[in-house]
């Protein structure tokens, strides 16, 4: 006797194959539904691509440069001392000036830290 595929063993192998497969789209689709909703995107299809409603800066806006802040020297001040004072390093402080000589430092002399 032949089997028809009306049968219930079918649908509950069909069953089986189905209801995951079922489950993991129905996750799938929340999952970016939410993540659309989070990211501001209106459908789930441009969740993947920045929106063109968001604004970035072009790409050749320099950073914001420091100001430059000098130091006066005092009597008993050494290159290392200002350093560590400025939390940098004495060849930082040798780049920034260029026309010092560390071994001569004199009261009063204006000092780029940054």
């Amino acid at each position: 006797m032949a089997v028809p595929e009306d049968e219930p063993g079918a649908r509950t192998r069909a069953a089986r194959v189905l209801a995951p497969l079922a489950f993991f789209t129905a996750a799938t689709v929340l999952i970016l539904l939410i993540h659309g909703s989070l990211t501001g995107s209106s459908s789930p299809a441009t969740t993947s691509t920045p929106s063109a409603s968001v604004s970035t800066p072009p790409a050749t806006t320099p950073a914001k440069p420091k100001k430059k802040r000098f130091y006066n020297v005092k009597a008993g001040d050494t290159l290392e001392s200002i350093a560590a004072k400025y939390h940098t390093t004495v060849d930082r402080l040798l780049r920034l000036n260029p026309k010092i000589d560390p071994l001569s430092l004199g009261t009063g002399q204006r000092v780029r830290v940054r």
